[in-house]
């Protein structure tokens, strides 16, 4: 008997009339389990407040830790609620309630029918070179009728003249513009306004992308299929260097993203735009006045200004582009700061909408965007308590939180890990070690996150920087600084709570804060020894490279 692959397993067909119903019940269980997770770990609270021996200081601290507790929960039972989903109803699931196989595209007497569709690439001061390579993929895809065109609005006149001089070489229609408004937004949207009607489909790319010849080939009949359609998004995926730590903890993160929470989000109707190798249909984007230049993050914003006007929108899981991972911590960093802050960006548009017209768009709509996007880059503050949490209460020697034996967030948090780390080694054969390992990386986050939030919630503006693709740049003191004290307060508490056991104090509750600390020091020191001296030693290659050239 034949076996079937384990990673096939991984899809199971349901028929499509059974499809809303299930999805309406796999919503209900994550409901009612949050919901039962809430008040489980909220009775660990009452407790604390009717303890007349704590001090006010430490049932605050206890509320705010049972506060990010519930938060990780959350995010926990919503990442399990999309990888259900992904399992169970993704395959074979289309807004389109037909098949995933949509009709191709008719052609007769050799007469070329395919609808017509323009590639802009925006550049911004890119390496020619790189730009290079992803020009020629995009001029080498199997599709009848498109354009490439590249928008450039590079700021530097000597990589503006090659890249202009190259385009002219490949047979690429070269755009520049001499203003910033609106940064990648304002390129797409000036790009359009330059170009004649003739697009019926724009496919946005991003400058260090480069596609698969059959992308167009296999997009373009949903559109055909269903006039209502609005935009395909397509995963992101990248393959850093040969034994390029960095390049594979990035990809090990976007693919938890572009697989199983992509799919859960295209069923529940609520695919966004993930900024590169997405198709949109013109027309729809005329109509609700382009891609959303006030946000920094436009991809988000312009996703949630369709889905709110009730237009429709499908997420495809297939590689159809392979891009670059940030070549750097500094450059990584750059890229996460603004991720978060244009969220946080986006979150008070949602809100805002929210309030003025909570009809506007369906239940799980709202869930999606002002719940688990709205909310997710507030983990860097939950980082930051879970970090701080230990050091506060071992220093100035106060009551920890007791949790008993049922410790819910423990639990939640190693099932989402090991989810997250089994299905990964599966699909992608990611080694499990260095996935671990990978968890290191997340943790170093803190300090951005942090800033973002904060930057967002005073309203104070960040100068928009694309993320270097190449040029490796030293990571900041500034950046490290907040990791280092860190470090250190962690180090003493860890010192001081085991020589308070080993004197016969709290022998019952204090093995575990200090096993919280030693852990917490653990993923940070990890990060520094495997990844921040990696990242040092990029910038001295780069530098020894560079002083050659010279």
């Amino acid at each position: 008997m034949k076996l079937v692959p384990l990673r096939k397993k991984f899809h199971i067909n349901f028929s499509t009339r059974f499809n809303g119903k299930l999805n309406t019940l796999i919503t209900l269980f994550s409901v009612v389990l949050f919901t039962t997770i809430s008040v489980l770990i909220l009775s660990n609270l009452l407790p604390v407040l009717a303890n007349v021996n704590l001090s006010l200081f430490e049932k605050f601290i206890s509320l705010i830790l049972i506060s990010t507790f519930i938060y990780s929960a959350l995010h926990c039972v919503g990442y399990v609620d999309h990888f259900i989903k992904s399992l169970t109803l993704y395959q074979g699931y289309s807004p389109l309630k037909k098949s995933q196989n949509p009709s191709p595209l008719n052609k007769s007497n050799n007469d070329c029918v395919e609808p017509c569709v323009a590639i802009i690439i925006p550049t911004l001061n890119e390496d020619p070179e790189m730009v290079r390579e992803t020009l020629l993929k995009a001029k080498g895809v199997d599709y009848g009728n498109f354009e490439v065109v590249l928008m450039d609005s590079s700021t530097d006149p000597e990589i503006r003249r090659e890249t202009s001089r190259l385009c002219r070489e490949l047979g690429v229609k070269y755009l520049f513009r001499n203003k910033l408004r609106g940064y990648k937004a304002g390129s797409i949207n000036d790009t359009l306004q330059i170009l004649d009607n003739g697009f019926k489909y724009v496919m946005v790319l991003d400058s260090d992308h480069r596609l698969k010849p059959s992308i167009l080939h296999d997009l373009v009949p949903y559109f055909e299929d269903d006039p209502l359609l609005t935009f395909i998004q397509t995963p992101q995926y990248f393959n850093g260097p040969d034994g390029d730590r960095l390049g594979l903890a990035y990809s090990y993160q976007q693919h938890i993203f572009y697989k199983h929470i992509c799919r859960g989000l295209c069923v529940n109707d609520s695919s966004y735009i993930c900024g590169t190798n997405v198709l949109i249909r013109t027309e729809h984007l005329e109509e609700i006045g382009g891609m959303d230049e006030g946000c920094i993050t436009e991809d988000i914003a312009t996703s949630f200004t369709f889905h709110s006007n009730g237009y429709k929108s499908l997420y495809i899981d297939k590689v159809y582009a392979e891009g670059l991972s940030p070549p750097s911590l500094s450059a990584y960093y750059g890229q996460q700061l603004r991720w978060s802050y244009g969220t946080f960006q986006n979150t008070r548009k949602v809100i805002s909408t929210f309030l003025k017209d909570p009809g506007k768009m369906k239940l799980l709509r709202w869930w999606e965007y002002l719940i688990l996007n709205g909310t997710w880059y507030f983990i860097g503050v939950g980082i930051f308590i879970w970090l701080l949490y230990p050091v506060t209460i071992i220093l100035l020697d106060l009551e920890p939180l007791v949790l008993g034996p049922l410790n819910l967030p423990f639990y939640i948090f190693v099932s989402m890990v090991l989810i997250q780390t089994l299905s990964s080694h599966v699909e992608r054969g990611y080694s499990i070690i260095k996935l671990i390992l990978a968890q290191a990386l997340f943790f170093s986050l803190f300090p951005v996150y942090t800033r973002a939030f904060i930057m967002g919630m005073l309203n104070r503006k960040l100068k928009f920087r694309v993320t270097p693709k190449k040029e490796v740049y030293q990571m900041s003191f500034k950046d490290l600084a907040p990791l280092l004290v860190m470090v250190f307060l962690l180090a003493v508490s860890v010192i001081i709570g085991v020589q308070r056991i080993n004197l016969g104090e709290d022998t019952i509750v204090y093995p575990s804060i200090v096993f919280w600390a030693s852990y917490s020091l653990l993923m940070l020191l990890i990060f520094i020894f495997y990844y921040y001296l990696e990242d040092r030693r990029k910038y001295q290659w780069a530098v020894r490279d560079l002083n050659l050239e010279v």
